[in-house]
């Protein structure tokens, strides 16, 4: 918070008449707090006025606290017939006698770009009446800051106000302000652990977070987490993984790239200026395990992984791109993350404008950043992707997800039956014979498919178990899955490679024109053998 107030005075004391200031409505309080600080020390005036109730305030600092005084010179126009009305306080910040700062709350939304007649009036208007006002102002005494959450100017006006953003607080920052709200009890590797767990979100979350559920110092760590994963979710609309503990069955190929991106995190590889790729993308058809790959990277790494919808930023319409610009430094802070865009190639279906301009900031962040950020994308359709995001230094890796060979399948099958039986878990009841069945009846099958063939065969070996309800029993009998109730469980479902057989290859074929393979060639024991195509 210092380092904003700093830059918005510096800009001040170069005579900037007007200076626009993004930040978080959580932070208000903080930053008129710092403003009107900084003022007593300059011996400036601090003012406020906001759309809401269109009246001005004088901000002053009584024994610590901020407090907000009427200013009886400014009368607002009660019959307010026109829109301009509403917004009387520019005419009068240009010829009233009081100096110092006028702090402007609600005016951006007026300031962006529209095509809308009605508002574009009334946003002329405002535009007039802030370049007026910095004119008259010029070599005054007076400044005005323009204060919201999002700084957006239209490019007409973009280059006549500066503009300051709040950005999300360092760990450094974090960890210099925890020790004011902490008891005493915490040592200073406990308050870094709680300054590592918080980056991401702003003081006043952090503050907020630690009042109300954090109760001890042994489960902080944790809880703080919890509740940024929570508040992320809730703000930016993402999922915010930990590590998970996960198996992947196949795909070994990918897994020893993901092992050499390990590698390039560390302090040694850093020391030789080697880097991680700057995008990896996952092609092939729908359920191939695009999704689970990404979350066995984070394990591989060890770093969180943030899910993001890329299709879902077109919902937004004139926030798309402020969207996504606050989500990518969110990443760029957190520093150490995988940043997973899912169905990536949904978002540029449509061939749009905004598409493009998404696509833009995407390209331009990847091209530019410095922190440690793994993006992968995973699609489905490549060709719906632009040209210019799949060449080199862009998405560097491309993998072909493919379907499952006979050793995959194996391997899909043991995890998934783990689950439920336990002779799976530290044996293989089925022989060869009955392995080499089930293969051959499961053949373009993918991972989500053979996951539900599983899941419904242990359904049905329950229910024959347990033909009636039964009290709770003190020990469960083990839930041993037949051959047979997996291929009865197979015939309930139509592989998505076979419903859609023309699809699924034309995926796979410019998959391979594009990408390198996953999975080396099967050299399990079930890789050779007639099987029946179509099941």
């Amino acid at each position: 918070m210092s380092a904003l107030i700093e830059q918005v005075f510096n800009l001040i004391e170069l005579q900037n008449p007007i200076v626009a200031i993004e930040s978080p409505l959580q932070e208000r309080q903080r930053l008129l707090t710092g403003i009107a600080i900084e003022c007593e020390s300059q011996q400036k005036n601090c003012y406020l006025w906001t759309l809401e109730d269109d009246q001005l305030h004088q901000l002053q600092i009584n024994e610590g606290e901020l407090t907000l005084q009427p200013v009886g010179e400014y009368q607002p126009i009660t019959a307010k017939s026109r829109r301009e009305h509403y917004f009387e306080i520019l005419r009068f910040w240009k010829t009233t006698k009081l100096e110092g700062i006028l702090i402007l709350e609600g005016i951006f939304p007026w300031l962006g770009d529209t095509s809308d007649p009605d508002f574009f009036l009334t946003s002329e208007w405002i535009k007039s009446a802030l370049i007026n006002l910095k004119l008259y102002n010029r070599n005054s005494n007076k400044t005005a800051l323009l204060l919201g959450p999002n700084a957006h100017l239209s490019f007409d006006i973009a280059a006549e106000i500066p503009t300051v953003i709040q950005q999300l607080p360092t760990v450094e920052e974090i960890t210099a302000y925890l020790p004011q709200i902490l008891p005493i009890i915490y040592s200073e590797s406990e308050i870094h652990d709680l300054a590592i767990a918080a980056v991401g979100m702003y003081i006043a979350d952090i503050e907020y977070g630690i009042h109300s559920v954090i109760t001890d110092n042994i489960t902080a760590v944790e809880k703080l987490s919890a509740y940024k994963i929570n508040l992320l979710k809730r703000v930016y609309n993402i999922e915010f993984l930990q590590p998970l503990a996960i198996e992947v069955g196949g795909l070994e190929l990918m897994q020893e790239s993901f092992k050499k991106y390990k590698r390039l995190l560390t302090p040694l590889a850093k020391a030789y200026k080697l880097k991680l790729p700057k995008g990896v993308l996952l092609i092939g058809p729908p359920g191939t395990g695009k999704s689970h790959s990404a979350k066995a990277c984070s394990q591989r790494l060890g770093v969180p992984l943030i899910i993001v919808e890329w299709a879902s930023f077109r919902s937004y319409g004139n926030l798309a791109e402020f969207k996504l610009k606050k989500l990518l430094a969110l990443a760029d802070r957190i520093n150490s993350i995988i940043f997973y865009l899912d169905d990536f190639d949904k978002g540029f279906a449509g061939d749009d404008d905004l598409s493009k301009r998404l696509a833009g900031i995407l390209l331009t962040w990847m091209q530019e950043r410095t922190s440690d950020v793994l993006v992968i994308a995973s699609a489905n359709n490549i060709e719906w992707l632009p040209p210019e995001l799949t060449r080199c230094g862009r998405f560097d890796d491309i993998f072909k997800v493919d379907l499952p060979n006979n050793g995959e399948r194996y391997e899909i099958f043991k995890i998934h039956l783990a689950r439920f039986d336990y002779r799976f878990r530290f044996g293989d009841p089925f022989t060869d014979d009955e392995w080499r069945r089930l293969l051959k009846e499961t053949y373009r099958c993918v991972g989500a498919e053979i996951q539900t063939i599983v899941e419904r065969a242990a359904a049905t070996t329950f229910c024959e178990m347990f033909p009636e309800d039964v009290p709770i029993l003190n020990e469960l009998p083990p839930l041993e899955i037949t051959l047979s109730a997996l291929l009865q469980s197979r015939q309930l479902i139509n592989p998505l490679a076979i419903r859609e057989a023309d699809r699924i290859e034309s995926m796979r074929n410019k998959a391979s024109l594009q990408g390198l393979p996953s999975s080396p060639v099967d050299s399990s024991n079930y890789s050779i053998g007639d099987v029946n195509i179509f099941g």
